[in-house]
């Protein structure tokens, strides 16, 4: 029998944080990224929790999908305390107010990809795809 070696999907390995408030969208997401074959998705209900999390495993993150707007923390917030903490972890904001000023904001601070609601799961693995190709070249020196 001839064996075509099939790489792993490099997605499969990473560890995604998903951070929203709204419980039917987090665990939409999460769902979304089973589908994508992604073995580890964490879960925090805002920024807070987010942070906690982050705080207390730094490199055990690989990238963050987090809402923009959420009580206790927002998303803008988390944002920034993650680049003092992580400047190179991927981070991908999702809004309901897709404004230019909103993603001004957002790339102000840092974010790596910005996602509009309502969106579909194909336009969600894209970015996580443009993403992690960027997290492969940062650890293999690549451009």
């Amino acid at each position: 029998m001839n064996r075509h070696y099939m790489p792993e999907d490099p997605i499969r390995s990473l560890r995604i944080m998903v951070v929203e408030d709204q419980p039917q969208t987090r665990i939409w997401i999460a769902d979304v990224l089973r589908q994508m074959g992604i073995r580890e998705v964490l879960a925090a209900n805002d920024g807070s929790d987010a942070l906690d999390m982050i705080q207390s495993n730094p490199r055990g993150i690989d990238l963050i999908i987090c809402d923009w707007a959420m009580p206790r923390m927002n998303g803008m917030d988390l944002l920034t305390a993650v680049r003092a903490i992580r400047p190179d972890l991927p981070f991908i904001m999702e809004t309901g107010h897709g404004t230019k000023d909103h993603v001004l904001a957002a790339r102000a601070q840092g974010v790596d990809a910005f996602i509009v609601k309502p969106y579909s799961a194909a336009q969600l693995e894209v970015r996580i795809r443009t993403l992690a190709k960027n997290i492969r070249n940062r650890s293999t020196g690549a451009p």
